[in-house]
């Protein structure tokens, strides 16, 4: 089981007496099994930012150095059957190139599962480079077992995929690793979340990035990366997943947790997350939420930032979100054009006394942005620190609506009629915008209907719909135009 991080670390500089090994002196790794003493050289923080262990107590390493005679794969595996106590169950390991203290991470991993805190990591390894292999004493310093193995490859695929970049509504910038056989090319197939590689579109390109465009707004894809080296091919990664960015109105309640939770970036000094506990009782629709815990001994400055979201010059944003709390916290809301704190300067809404023991809704003043482009909000946990025990916040239901400034124009040359409607509405426009997609909301921003056009024209049933006021949002290549549809 996992040991309490306490929230005030200390730095202890001395060495245990058992300390036999760092860097510059690793012992050698071989293939098969390998039997690791206790714990208790210097430690290098090149893959985990520690630098005491989880109780508060001196952190140490210990070191293994492996030169690879060929191209291929290696694979370090703690997960056992012999680490059980006495022996160490709870490992962390990382792997490093480069010159001692200043070393390279190249991969790491601290649990094989939330159940299971032994260690696996796979990495490419290139022919005559050598690879620092180091244990760390955070969760557990006893001796274990592990075992190295390696897999010749002569093309070895993509092991890192980065963040995206260049981030619009309908185009996304994709960045990875460059493969250590250097390859010629690399293929990059793209589609609907789930698809298998050869169900999509593939693109190729001689860099490890590619740009894409003609996507669908307000989307969650799925992509897989391999290496071309010309005879051969590298297998595919693994699925990886990527949103355009939304066009208003967009909501969250975290439920969907394929899709609803990409894009979504976290940081902070506290607990956070997606609840570990779900369920109508906890939750405020209908089943996950998110937590903020407040830190004991220190201020609160934990991160939630949404997905980017795509706005017009002169959109008017509000936002609503629903909170609870049994004691009195602090939240913020900011904004910016970069995912990181540090750039989401701009304050929007902030509450230092919430209090709610039954979920209450929140909503934010209007904020206008001042030019078009990609933006993103970021939620900021700013309580107070706990005195004793952390205490829970849950946030839920999150909901951005707008109004269309400068819009407003490309909204007056689109006809939609019949208006009111009872079966089929047409919509059309004078200034040959193509439209992608049509979305047809209700006034609490709930997207009831939607459909992809790509045509300057067309039209949408709604025949299925309840009696009522819906908000028709019209995404073309020329921005987007909203409509007010009466259904008989």
């Amino acid at each position: 089981m996992k040991k309490l991080l306490l929230s005030s670390i200390l730095l202890l500089g001395s060495l245990s007496s058992f300390a036999q090994d760092d860097c510059a002196t690793p012992l050698t790794a071989t293939l098969g099994t390998n039997t690791a003493p206790a714990i208790g050289g210097n430690f290098e923080a090149a893959c985990f930012d520690i630098t005491a262990d989880n109780l508060g107590g001196p952190i140490y390493g210990l070191w293994y150095e492996y030169t690879a005679t060929a191209d291929g794969e290696v694979t370090v595996n703690s997960n056992l059957p012999i680490n059980v106590a006495p022996n160490s169950d709870d490992t962390m390991v990382s792997v490093m190139t480069g010159t001692c203290g200043v070393l390279t991470c190249v991969a790491s991993n601290d649990d094989v599962s939330g159940t299971n805190y032994l260690s696996s990591v796979t990495f490419p390894v290139a022919a005559g480079a050598t690879y620092y292999i180091e244990w760390s004493n955070y969760w557990n310093g006893n001796g274990f077992d592990f075992d190295l193995s390696f897999t010749p490859i002569s093309c070895l695929g993509v092991y890192g995929i980065n963040p995206t970049s260049n981030i619009t509504a309908t185009s996304i910038s994709l960045n990875w690793d460059a493969s250590l056989s250097a390859p010629a090319s690399y293929e990059v197939e793209y589609g609907p979340v789930g698809f298998v590689p050869g169900a999509g579109t593939t693109v190729t390109t001689t860099e490890n990035t590619v740009n894409l465009t003609g996507l669908d707004a307000s989307t969650v894809y799925d992509f897989y990366v391999r290496s071309d080296c010309g005879a051969t091919q590298s297998t595919w990664t693994t699925a990886n997943t990527f949103t355009t960015a939304k066009v208003l109105p967009y909501a969250s309640g975290f439920d969907n947790t394929t899709t609803q939770l990409v894009g979504w970036t976290t940081s902070g000094n506290g607990a956070y997350g997606l609840s570990a506990i779900a369920g109508a009782a906890n939750a405020h629709s209908p089943s996950f939420y998110w937590i903020f815990n407040n830190t004991v001994g220190a201020v609160s400055n934990n991160w939630l930032i949404t997905p980017p979201i795509s706005l017009q010059a002169g959109e008017q944003v509000t936002a609503s979100f629903w909170i609870r709390c049994a004691s009195l916290r602090s939240l913020r809301m900011t904004v910016g054009t970069t995912p990181t704190p540090a750039a989401l300067t701009t304050l929007v809404w902030s509450n230092a006394a919430l209090l709610a023991t039954t979920y209450a809704q929140q909503t934010t003043p209007t904020w206008t942005a001042p030019a078009t482009g990609t933006y993103y909000f970021g939620f900021n946990d700013v309580s107070a620190a706990a005195a004793t025990t952390a205490a829970t916040m849950r946030f839920d239901t999150v909901n951005f609506t707008s109004v269309l400034g400068t819009n407003d124009f490309l909204s007056s040359k689109f006809s939609v009629f019949p208006n009111p409607v009872s079966n089929v509405i047409n919509f059309s426009n004078d200034q040959n915008a193509v439209v992608s997609t049509i979305e047809l909301a209700d006034l609490n921003g709930r997207v009831i209907k939607s459909m992809k056009v790509n045509a300057t024209e067309g039209q949408i049933s709604v025949s299925d719909l309840a009696t009522g006021i819906y908000m028709m949002k019209i995404t073309t290549d020329q921005g987007v135009a909203v409509k007010k549809v009466v259904k008989q």
